[in-house]
């Protein structure tokens, strides 16, 4: 049984249990666990793409509803509304209403929007690479789409916060979004990524966003606060702007 959840993340992460933070990260201590197992394999047994795999079931466990907010600077906070179901992950945006659409039903990427309470309709693959309400965080980001991409490569094994880490390099198969090559770091203990980085056709760095803090909500520990940065790749890997994005509670 696969011991881990991720929402985004997410973005975008938001639903990877606590095993990926210390004491420290936290302020409580955090259950213990076997490493993450997908059809009777550990992380080191699975292929590129049975490990994406893994990430990617994690959004299906659970069944409820969290209150967030995206923010940048002092200023400008956006709140949402995520809900995580067995089938799909919703952002749900007021003023203007707004649902960003994730279906998880299978291992086809599938990504759809409402806008003012209209029909969900398939998210066009030149919207990917736009930001969402102003902030850091695109399509692109929100969906995960670079999950879903064919032909993953192990690149290295990295420790990160104190965590022992795979990295896994994907390439865009279709050329839309921001995005040519992605670099996803998995925690081998819980299953969860704990950051990402997204490269242009250059090869520069353009975006990175990685995990800061994990919390208990109720009986889930959670991802309650990530980190996403826009980089110049034109000023040597300088930050332009950098976006948090905060689960603050469980909905009512």
């Amino acid at each position: 049984m696969i011991k881990t959840s991720l929402a985004a993340a997410s973005l975008l992460l938001a639903g990877m249990l606590c095993p990926a933070f210390s004491q420290e990260d936290t302020g409580e201590t955090p259950p213990t666990s076997e490493p993450s197992s997908f059809a009777g394999k550990s992380i080191d047994e699975m292929t590129p793409d049975e490990v994406l795999r893994l990430v990617r079931y994690s959004y299906t466990l659970y069944n409820r509803d969290f209150t967030g907010v995206l923010q940048m600077g002092i200023t400008k906070r956006v709140p949402f509304l995520l809900s995580l179901k067995p089938e799909a992950i919703r952002f749900i945006f007021d003023d203007p209403a707004q649902i960003i659409y994730v279906d998880t039903r299978n291992q086809k990427f599938a990504l759809l929007e409402g806008i003012g309470g209209k029909e969900m309709t398939p998210v066009s693959p030149s919207k990917y690479d736009e930001t969402i309400r102003g902030t850091d965080v695109t399509y692109d980001d929100l969906s995960m789409r670079f999950l879903y991409w064919p032909n993953a490569k192990i690149v290295r094994q990295e420790r990160i916060k104190a965590r022992d880490c795979v990295v896994v390099r994907v390439r865009n198969p279709d050329g839309s979004g921001a995005y040519a090559t992605v670099d996803i770091w998995i925690d081998k203990q819980s299953g969860g990524m704990l950051k990402m980085m997204g490269y242009n056709l250059e090869g520069r760095p353009i975006r990175r966003f990685e995990v800061l803090h994990g919390k208990k909500f109720g009986d889930v520990w959670m991802v309650d606060e990530m980190r996403v940065e826009t980089i110049s790749p034109a000023s040597g890997g300088k930050i332009e702007s950098s976006t948090r994005m905060r689960i603050q509670s469980t909905a009512n």
